[in-house]
């Protein structure tokens, strides 16, 4: 996910690669799909994730813990 100064969002699975960006070869790409969003509201929701997720709201119910860093402030 990007977010541009709380204006447009951009979410989506390509890796931002040659590959991921359709780039490699005529023959072997990754397919990956992707939206571009310019509503206030979707943008706010969309940024108000990103930052639950960075903030530790999964922490508890991902049994990855212990390998992960502390949560970001």
């Amino acid at each position: 996910m990007i977010i541009v100064d709380n204006e447009v969002a951009y979410s989506g699975s390509a890796n931002l690669t040659g590959a991921g960006l359709g780039a490699k070869s005529e023959n072997r790409r990754n397919f990956e799909v992707g939206f571009v969003c310019h509503e206030k509201d979707q943008v706010n929701r969309l940024s108000a994730f990103y930052a639950s997720v960075f903030a530790g709201k999964y922490c508890g119910s991902c049994e990855r813990r212990m390998v992960c860093p502390d949560p970001i402030d």
